[in-house]
């Protein structure tokens, strides 16, 4: 080293070397992640048997679909904002801040730690939810639901309309049986009709004629008999059209909701998480011991 030369000597400032990493600390994160998922699981299943004691096979005992749904979304709301701030706030606590960062800045990141948080809790609990034994608590809930519609409506709901429709228009009253040829002939153009939006009038009376042979009864009342079936198959029609269009709007609802929801928790989650970054800074105790 020559005499002239000037040496530099860089220090680096405390807790420096924890900066040239990532700012992200993967254990706190995990462990609030799990801490959620695990709370969100426990709390589910208290939902899910809070849900199944409310319904009933009776439907004068069961509690009406509005009270039951206003009741598990609140639930939800309350079991993902709980979740989500007990995960952030541990994820907070337990983050090593940088010495030489603002407390906004920690602040921030502290907050940014929660929303890592909110979104790994909640990949976790979707994995859980597909797992085979939440799967089966799903499959008895709905099956509950179900239930609390009760048992006319499940009766209804197997029947076949078509098939009915036929038993009435096929009615054998002692003459010769209808063939199944004959059966399947009429459905397929009951079917074409339902389609079409009306009964073709030549198909009518085609129908009719082969009744009334087939069966010894008038012609009128052979057509009267088509005309009342084609009516009830109508009305099965639109009943079930009207129950998908109820199915959508509600799947439309769920799905805000759910999105409103999730919304909420990772706000939760972040002001969680910079609500424990600071009761580190300040060390605070929360069970006030000295």
């Amino acid at each position: 080293m020559s005499l002239g030369s000037t040496d530099v000597v860089v220090v680096s400032p405390p807790g420096s070397e924890a900066s040239s990493g990532s700012y992200l600390e993967w254990s706190p994160i995990f462990g609030g992640a799990v801490l959620s998922a695990a709370i969100s699981t426990i709390m589910a299943a208290f939902g899910s048997a809070i849900g199944l004691s409310l319904v009933s096979a009776e439907t004068s005992r069961s509690t009406s679909m509005v009270a039951l749904a206003v009741a598990a979304a609140l639930w939800a709301l309350w079991v993902t904002v709980s979740a989500c701030g007990a995960g952030g706030y541990l994820a907070g606590r337990m983050r090593k801040p940088l010495a030489e960062s603002s407390s906004h800045e920690r602040g921030v990141r502290d907050g940014a730690h929660g929303l890592v948080v909110w979104a790994v809790g909640a990949l976790l609990v979707a994995f859980i939810t597909s797992s085979s034994l939440i799967g089966a608590a799903k499959t008895a809930a709905t099956g509950a639901a179900a239930v609390a519609g009760g048992a006319g409506t499940l009766i209804s709901q197997q029947a076949d309309p078509l098939a009915s429709a036929l038993d009435g228009i096929m009615r054998s009253n002692g003459t010769a049986p209808v063939t199944q040829g004959e059966r399947e002939e009429a459905s397929r153009i009951l079917v074409r009709s339902l389609a079409n939006g009306s009964i073709e009038p030549s198909d009518r009376q085609y129908v009719a004629s082969r009744i009334a042979t087939r069966m010894n009864i008038p012609q009128a009342d052979a057509e009267k008999r088509i005309d009342d079936a084609y009516a009830q198959l109508n009305q099965a029609k639109e009943t079930a059209k009207q129950a998908a269009e109820k199915a959508r709007k509600t799947a439309v609802i769920v799905a805000f909701l759910t999105a409103a929801v999730l919304l909420v928790g990772a706000a939760a989650a972040y002001l969680a998480a910079m609500l424990g970054g600071r009761h580190r800074d300040e060390e605070i105790d929360l069970f006030g011991r000295g």
